[in-house]
């Protein structure tokens, strides 16, 4: 796990609060009882950043990376047909030593060896370094959901292996994709029912 580079977190800050296109977020199914968690939901912006802003250093670790095969609505998202090759980067995000955030980003294995290549060796550097440093990069509008069945076992048994306990409580998803050269990038990032008491993005 390492530290993200606060240089670049910082100059990702001074953008949070520009207008953009994922100003606006469609939240599916039962909204979150706690205002806290409904407004990191649809919190603009670099995830990564405003973060580093509420709980202080960030670090990253990454989990896993390389061919997998697709979760629930990847696929779909993606445009992409049902047999596509994927390749997804799975991350812990940590805030003053605490798991915070899990994160997987998912592209199809011929984008990762084209536009979106970059992604192979970001190591355990934020993805935000690359997605909001370049302005022909674009993003989609931000969606959010409850999760249940077999995405949310996936993502508690992922975060367990991880950190050896899973957070009590629901879990929920926000998700968006980016496009780079007409190539897509799904960005899924989970919050557990303990991101109520965070403080506000």
């Amino acid at each position: 796990m390492k530290p993200a580079d606060a240089a670049v977190l910082r100059g990702l800050k001074r953008r949070l609060d520009r207008p953009a296109a994922d100003a606006l977020v469609h939240l599916h199914g039962e909204r979150p009882v706690s205002p806290t968690l409904a407004a990191w939901l649809a919190a603009r912006g670099s995830l990564s950043a405003r973060l580093h802003r509420a709980m202080g250093p960030l670090a990253v670790a990454r989990l896993a990376q390389g061919l997998q095969p697709a979760w629930s609505d990847e696929h779909a998202l993606l445009g992409l047909p049902a047999t596509s090759p994927l390749h997804a980067r799975e991350v812990l995000l940590y805030g003053a030593g605490l798991p915070l955030v899990y994160a997987r980003s998912v592209t199809s294995q011929q984008a990762s060896r084209g536009p979106w290549r970059a992604i192979r060796g970001l190591g355990q550097r934020p993805l935000a370094e690359l997605l909001f440093m370049r302005r022909d990069i674009t993003r989609s509008e931000l969606c959010a959901r409850r999760l249940c069945g077999p995405e949310a076992q996936r993502v508690g048994h992922a975060w367990e292996r991880a950190v050896g306990a899973s957070p009590s409580g629901p879990w929920w998803r926000r998700h968006s994709v980016f496009h780079f050269h007409g190539a897509p990038l799904l960005v899924c990032e989970y919050f557990g029912a303990h991101a109520q008491y965070w403080p506000h993005p």
